[in-house]
């Protein structure tokens, strides 16, 4: 019964719509937020857990988001998720303030990237947060225009505390796909207005770019395979049916027959499953023709996944990696055009030698042990666009270079250009996207490390391997 569809795929926004979903969540807690009663919402629980979308939590009758779900938001985000990564990144740097973007899924809006201030204050925007109603970027996805004459897509609102400036992503019908927006703390609006209309407006024309050259291309139509790993031949529930059609919607758009023919079954059939997981709020029709496509809000819950993954299960692999090799070991992402590390295993004082520690603390890319792998996907033009004003050009040479060298080894083994003494060795930790979310990071002191280099590569491209496969990738 595709009416059973609906009520899964409701269950599991409830659980992935969050700034941690895999944290667990009890039944009684999912049960409450549908107003339906625990041992209902346990039962919808029970059927997404046994395809993979969601796993049990350590406490009995609690739920997280499952591996399958976000690989699947995972594939659903890879064309986009660079160009919006740039994108944002680009409007964080320009206007010094943070940059999102957020995307409907059924009838609530969430942010579904961020990159954040380097400012000590600033006004956040979570992966996962919900969109407040008369928000600038709630407004902008009702279709509200602005009144600036120079920026007519550009609408605005203030609260006590926070401005946000944000315009509407349009799709190649004229639908909104997404909401790109700037916020910042009201004390800094004066100059910082200005900014941010012009940073908002130049990331939409770069996403609308991007979605208006895919907008031609066909849909792969790969040989179809289950999100679930369920027979892909004959599936035997509504719900194993609706996972198969909607993976195959996450490569791409496609008509309601070209899904039909890709997953083999009936095109009346899938027509009922599309239209159940158009009302769950995790597809959404094109304006024109009969396309259908995963709603960009999914995008978010791979990406509010990827961090309490890597300092959770992730921290575990580094130290034990970094206790077999007998290095310190480290986990680092990119925080707007800075490495900042989360995980850090620097075991215990080596022949007198003690590693400073780096949890928590940022370091310009440009001399980080894992800067060049982190920002390895960037265009050349745009990374030398946004450090020119604060590195030297011979700097920012170097750091070309080595992004070709991790580029083409998928390792790279770096002197520290600040810290006398150490090699440090970097790989990229990519997520279900496919796109670089970290650096795994092995260093150690010099004269011990460099007679090692190709050992200490090997233990780094491994431990790089293994975060992905946590993340998804």
């Amino acid at each position: 019964m595709t009416s059973s569809v609906e009520v899964a795929f409701r269950v599991l926004r409830i659980v992935a719509e969050r700034t941690d979903p895999t944290s667990p969540m009890g039944t009684g807690a999912i049960g409450r937020a549908l107003g339906w009663s625990a041992s209902s919402a346990s039962r919808s629980c029970a059927a997404l857990a046994r395809v993979g979308l969601l796993a049990p939590g350590e406490v009995y009758g609690s739920y997280r988001l499952g591996r399958e779900a976000i690989r699947l938001s995972g594939r659903a985000a890879a064309r986009v998720a660079l160009p919006v990564r740039y994108a944002l990144t680009i409007a964080a740097q320009t206007t010094g303030e943070t940059a999102c973007v957020a995307a409907r899924s059924g009838d609530t809006l969430h942010v579904v990237a961020s990159v954040g201030s380097e400012w000590t204050l600033h006004a956040a925007a979570d992966v996962g947060e919900p969109v407040a109603d008369g928000s600038a970027i709630a407004r902008a996805n009702a279709g509200e225009v602005g009144s600036s004459a120079t920026h007519p897509r550009i609408v605005e609102s203030r609260t006590e505390r926070v401005v946000e400036v944000a315009s509407a992503v349009l799709g190649p019908d004229g639908e909104c796909v997404a909401v790109v927006a700037v916020r910042l703390p009201l004390n800094r609006s004066t100059g910082g207005v200005p900014r941010a209309r012009r940073a908002v407006d130049a990331a939409r024309r770069r996403i609308e770019t991007m979605i208006a050259e895919g907008a031609g291309e066909p849909h792969p139509h790969p040989v179809a395979v289950a999100v679930g790993g369920t027979d892909v031949e004959s599936p035997t529930s509504a719900l194993d049916a609706a996972v198969r059609v909607l993976g195959h919607l996450a490569d791409g758009h496609d008509s309601l027959s070209g899904t039909a023919r890709s997953v083999g079954l009936r095109t009346e059939r899938v027509q009922r499953l599309v239209t159940a997981l158009e009302r769950a709020g995790v597809v959404s029709r094109r304006l024109e023709g009969d396309g259908v496509g995963v709603c960009w809000g999914v995008h978010g819950w791979h990406r509010a996944a990827t961090a309490p993954i890597l300092t959770s299960a992730g921290r575990r692999l580094v130290a034990q990696t970094a206790t077999d090799a007998g290095v310190y070991g480290f986990i680092t992402v990119l925080k707007g055009i800075r490495s900042f590390t989360v995980v850090e295993e620097v075991g215990e004082p080596d022949g007198g030698l003690v590693m400073m520690p780096w949890l928590g603390r940022p370091h310009p890319v440009i001399g980080s042990d894992g800067g060049p792998t982190l920002v390895m996907e960037f265009e050349p033009a745009d990374l030398s666009g946004l450090l020119r004003r604060r590195h030297s050009e011979h700097d920012l040479s170097l750091l070309m270079e080595r992004m070709r060298v991790v580029s083409r080894d998928g390792v790279i083994s770096i002197d520290s250009d600040d810290d006398a003494g150490l090699l440090s060795v970097s790989a990229p930790v990519r997520d279900a996207s496919g796109a670089v979310a970290a650096a795994a990071c092995l260093t150690g002191a010099t004269d011990a490390a460099r007679p090692r280099r190709a050992e200490l590569e090997l233990a780094t491209r491994d431990l790089a391997t293994r975060l992905s496969d946590l993340l998804g990738g």
